[in-house]
């Protein structure tokens, strides 16, 4: 197509995102007989899902959403919303069913689906594949959708939701655009499903995919929903760190309790308990390196050697990592760090999925609430799986029941987008990424984080109020969010961590909330209510 085109198009439900939490809420909106629209953007890092943690009720005691949620509130230290937890806990069950009724090819341990143990659980909840369960589920889910009719769903393969509006404090239309057919998309809608993953690319050192920019953050504080928690971003431990030509891989947690072990660099083993959460193992590999126990690349050593074959060989993560080197892993030991890896905070939802703002609903990364402080591994898959069937129910059941003007005033903003940024704009985001790597890294303090906010207001300073490149200015505010947010929690809890504030405090079992005042950011303290038992 020569020129780009706009289109004015109607839908129920607006589903953006092309993750297993997107693609989720867009068949269970569909089933609820919605008319949806589905962006599948720019794809979703929920397709590299390993495993992920349900309760299929095989052992009373254990395999219950009780106990579910009990491990979730353990890792999340009590900062979780404790109504979605219990939501998604009861929910994922039947999700994992109907996964097996669409062919997910789960490994089965007779007439039951084989389980794992990701670190930090106290039991074997996380079901896989023998590939990537979330590339399987969301390659089951692109079917499912292929067989509704152009009544049900339309999908716009590669398009990104760019802006929303709203009519008297609710959602009233949305803006999209497809760079693949040169369109833009303005939607009536009542509903729209952010599934937009996280703002790791705003990091220097991440596993994200190039499009985790933080948009659906940003679209919503521009809308004027709320945030929460921004300052909890997980760390995945083992990417590989060296040598350079083979850096990047990430490997699983899952295989610490299968025979691979983590050595410093005089080769003693050095965590403190036998099934650690992940931020546990990041803070002491870190530690390690900064005090003088690390590789000469400045890393740690994930040893392989005593895995059993065929247990490494059921592991994708590792099969890779070890054909591009050309060993097996009883040859292996790599050098691993950690890289930034998941938002635990984001749009802040109640438990059906929907934001401050009617109409506007989040899942899985773009959302904040269900993993507090720190995510359980396997727990993002748990969140897309049963969060998605949640959240595109409400989104549909809202907009199906909703009275009222559906319109999008405004026309093509190509200036939201990160792909038509002009050259010169670039500086300021390395400056935002250097800054975040900095300052909101694995162990953080005052001097470090005021630095990165100092920095990363001086690029906000010089959008605002400008017409031009408000994708920047976006991009600057969610960063902002991020390090203000750490600033001000004075402790240390889950991911979280302040060296100069190293212990965690009952007067901040709190979430941070903040939303737009104007051309500002206004941050608030809401406490959470005291710990009570989950049954």
């Amino acid at each position: 197509m020569s020129a780009e085109t706009v289109e004015s198009v109607r839908a129920d439900v607006v589903v953006a995102g092309g993750g297993v939490g997107g693609a989720m809420a867009a068949v269970r909106a569909a089933d609820t007989g919605a008319r949806v629209l589905y962006l599948s953007g720019t794809g979703g890092a929920s397709a590299r899902i390993s495993s992920f943690n349900t309760a299929l009720g095989y052992t009373e005691d254990v395999d219950t959403p009780e106990a579910l949620m009990e491990d979730m509130l353990r890792a999340g230290k009590s900062v979780n919303h404790v109504p979605l937890v219990r939501a998604l806990a009861h929910r994922v069950a039947d999700e994992t069913q109907r996964l097996v009724d669409m062919g997910v090819p789960f490994v089965r341990n007779g007439d039951r689906l084989a389980r794992r143990q990701a670190a930090g659980s106290t039991w074997t909840r996380a079901v896989f594949s023998n590939g990537m369960i979330g590339a399987d589920i969301v390659q089951a889910l692109m079917r499912q959708l292929e067989t509704y009719d152009r009544e049900s769903v339309v999908m716009v393969r590669g398009g990104l939701l760019v802006d929303v509006e709203t009519v008297d404090g609710a959602i009233s239309g949305a803006l999209a655009y497809s760079a693949r057919e040169g369109r833009w998309l303005k939607i009536e809608t009542r509903s729209v499903v952010m599934a937009t993953g996280g703002a790791g690319q705003l990091f220097a050192t991440t596993t994200n995919p190039r499009g985790s920019l933080g948009s659906g953050y940003a679209i919503a504080l521009d809308a004027g929903a709320e945030l929460m928690d921004m300052e909890f971003i997980s760390f995945e431990p083992f990417i590989t760190s060296a040598p350079a030509e083979h850096a990047g891989h990430d490997l699983p947690t899952t295989v610490l309790r299968e025979g691979a072990r983590l050595l410093n660099g005089r080769g003693e083993e050095f965590l403190p308990e036998q099934s650690p959460t992940k931020d546990i193992i990041c803070r002491s590999m870190v530690r390690e390196v900064m005090e003088g126990r690390g590789t000469e690349s400045g890393s740690v050593v994930f040893d392989l050697t005593g895995m059993d074959p065929d247990v490494a060989s059921r592991y994708v993560g590792i099969v890779e990592a070890l054909r591009k080197r050309g060993i097996d892993n009883r040859e292996a030991l790599l050098d691993v760090m950690p890289a930034q890896h998941y938002m635990m905070g984001g749009i802040r939802v109640d438990e059906r999925g929907e934001s401050s703002i009617p109409g506007l609903f989040a899942v899985g990364e773009a959302c904040g609430g269900a993993h507090g402080a720190h995510r359980l591994a396997a727990g993002g898959g748990f969140e897309v799986v049963a969060g998605g069937a949640v959240v595109g129910e409400a989104a549909a059941l809202m907009a199906l029941s909703s009275s009222g003007r559906r319109e999008y005033r405004g026309g093509p903003r190509p200036d939201l987008l990160s792909s038509k940024l002009p050259a010169g704009y670039s500086s300021d985001l390395t400056v935002i990424r250097e800054s975040l790597d900095a300052g909101c890294g694995i162990l953080r303090n005052r001097s470090d984080l005021q630095a990165a906010i100092t920095a990363i207001d001086s690029v906000l300073d010089r959008h605002r109020g400008r017409d031009e490149q408000p994708f920047v200015r976006r991009a600057a505010e969610i960063a902002s969010t991020i390090a203000r947010s750490a600033e001000m929690r004075e402790e240390s809890r889950g991911d979280h961590f302040r060296i100069d504030f190293p212990e965690m405090r009952d007067d901040w079992r709190a979430n941070v909330v903040l939303s737009k005042d104007g051309d500002d950011i206004a941050f608030n303290v809401v406490s959470c209510p005291a710990p009570t038992p989950v049954a």
